[in-house]
């Protein structure tokens, strides 16, 4: 979990960039899950939005092995794993 220092938001970044690079290198998925200190402000908040944030990415791994179709169904629709979605791409 990246803290709220810069430092932090920093090493988050290059680490997902990392898991890009391995992605592309290996031609495999590799689910990556961040939750950033700095998305809420109160612990009880925080608490509520790592499990929301695990619950939908463990459902994504799921889907990612065993029925792949539904990642594709939800493509571009702004589908968000622990706030509110943002709605899909306007055409």
């Amino acid at each position: 979990m990246p803290g709220k220092a810069d430092i932090d938001q920093t090493c988050a970044h290059e680490a997902s960039q990392g898991i890009m690079m391995a992605q592309l290198m290996t031609n495999t998925n590799i689910l990556e899950v961040f939750v950033h200190e700095n998305e809420v402000t109160t612990d009880d908040r925080l608490v509520k939005l790592v499990e929301k944030r695990v619950r939908k990415h463990a459902l994504n791994a799921y889907w990612m092995l065993c029925e792949p179709r539904q990642i594709l169904e939800r493509a571009g629709k702004g589908i968000r794993q622990g706030f509110d979605d943002a709605g899909g791409i306007q055409s």
